[in-house]
């Protein structure tokens, strides 16, 4: 038992397996990217913003771990991937050696990213929030059809630059989106993008931060 690392992790075979098979199962249906580039940048966003706001080290690491595994569920099906994904970074984990206070931790927030009604139940789990709902982009989008597509898909591909600032002197977490309204107005990406805001706000409260969003520059929340 020991004190295992981010980059233990990312070298695990099993987990580069699990990763790819859950981003050729959204590339199948043709869903915007859920593989290695998005588990590496969940992981470096909730590792930063528990950097910025002064935790410890192990702390700072086991966010970046349970950022990188948050999606691994997705491997196995989409609507229930919290529970896979948590039951999978286990048996990982397990493996692998962590300790056992370590990976409830890891579990916990792999298990309850995606809640939406309640609030995070841990630093780790607010942090996990922030790395995945902040992943906003373009190139996440795979198809090169500009029409017929889904409301999701035309946010990302809209979205043109994204950013999360932390700030610990004023207490307050921003996400800086470039938005090219060409492809969609503003309004249409409140309307699909409400539920995300409100999980980023929750998070941000828990670290207790205020959350702000900027919209091309312009404050909105």
């Amino acid at each position: 038992m020991g004190n295992i690392t981010i980059s233990e992790v990312k070298k695990d075979h099993y987990v580069r397996v699990f990763l790819g098979a859950a981003d050729n199962n959204f590339a199948a249906i043709g869903y915007k990217e859920h593989g290695l580039r998005h588990a590496k940048l969940a992981s470096n966003i909730a590792g930063n913003v528990l950097t910025y706001l002064n935790f410890s080290k192990r702390d700072i690491e086991l966010a970046q771990i349970a950022g990188y595994l948050h999606d691994i569920g997705n491997s196995i099906e989409m609507h229930q991937h919290t529970l896979s994904g948590a039951i999978l970074s286990k048996r990982f984990l397990q493996r692998m050696g962590m300790h056992n206070n370590e990976l409830a931790k890891i579990i916990t927030a792999v298990g309850s990213h995606e809640e939406k009604d309640i609030m995070p139940g841990s630093e780790l789990t607010a942090a996990v929030i922030l790395g995945d709902k902040t992943d906003v982009h373009h190139s996440r989008v795979r198809t090169e059809k500009r029409t017929g597509l889904d409301e999701h898909t035309r946010v990302n591909l809209a979205c043109k630059n994204s950013f999360l600032r932390v700030d610990a002197e004023s207490k307050t977490i921003s996400l800086e989106l470039t938005i090219d309204t060409k492809i969609i107005d503003i309004g249409e990406y409140f309307e699909t993008f409400l539920e995300r805001m409100l999980q980023l706000k929750k998070a941000s409260n828990y670290l207790k931060c205020m959350f702000v969003l900027y919209v091309n520059k312009n404050k909105f929340l």
